[in-house]
């Protein structure tokens, strides 16, 4: 008797699982995706399974106090954009900066602004290297300048002024930006799909917390004026 009830139960669980009509799960299958990792590129690349990522940490390099507007002010960049199983290709990057400016509202409290209301299309590049292979590209205060120079703000709650033009908050001597300055720059990836990745996983993605490799991520640089 006991050998009838247990060839019930398996040929009752052959019956539930091995007829299954997957197309009624409601669980969606994964999807191929793509990532980027976008570094300081005149700071030294760390060995394959390294801890530390020097290349990616916040000021690693930054625009100067001074002559601002010399091309010698200029940040360096490599980005790379990383298939895992080779499903997508990318043919398009664009590369966003978002301008954070410091400063005191009238009651005398520390406040930032995001300039502009968000960030701005700084450059967009074909990629002329495929998976894993770096890009490289600049960014000068020059061009962030040209694209925040329009942005106004009220900083006391009632008149916009021009962020580049306020007396209350005045700008380096011959220069745009101040050392409160901070600057956000992020990626979004374009595939030949037709797919845009823009956003991105904080943990796996963002706070890539393995060790430097080809397939490393992350989704931001940040650097200041110093």
């Amino acid at each position: 008797m006991k050998k009838i009830v247990t060839s019930i139960v398996f040929f009752g669980l052959v019956a539930l699982f091995g007829c299954r009509d997957e197309s009624l799960n409601p669980l969606p299958g994964w999807e191929p995706g793509v990532h980027g990792f976008g570094v300081f590129a005149d700071v030294a690349e760390p060995k394959d399974g390294a801890g530390s990522k020097p290349h990616i940490a916040d000021n690693a390099r930054n625009f100067t106090k001074t002559d601002q507007d010399k091309d010698a002010a200029k940040v360096n960049f490599k980005v790379r954009w990383v298939s895992l199983d080779n499903k997508l290709t990318v043919n398009k990057i664009e590369i966003v900066v978002d301008m954070i400016e410091s400063y005191t509202d009238t009651d005398g409290n520390p406040k930032t602004n995001n300039v502009g209301g968000g960030g701005k299309v700084i450059k967009t590049i074909t990629p002329a290297a495929g998976n894993r292979q770096w890009n490289t590209f600049s960014i000068s205060p020059q061009e962030v300048y040209n694209a925040y120079k329009d942005a106004t703000f009220k900083y006391d709650k009632v008149n916009a002024v021009p962020v580049f033009n306020n007396p209350k908050n005045p700008r380096l001597a011959g220069a745009w930006f101040n050392t409160t300055d901070r600057f956000v720059m992020v990626w979004r990836l374009y595939t030949t799909d037709g797919l845009v990745f823009k956003t991105f996983n904080s943990d796996s993605i963002c706070g890539d917390p393995t060790p430097y490799s080809q397939a490393s991520a992350n989704c931001q640089l940040v650097w200041t004026v110093r």
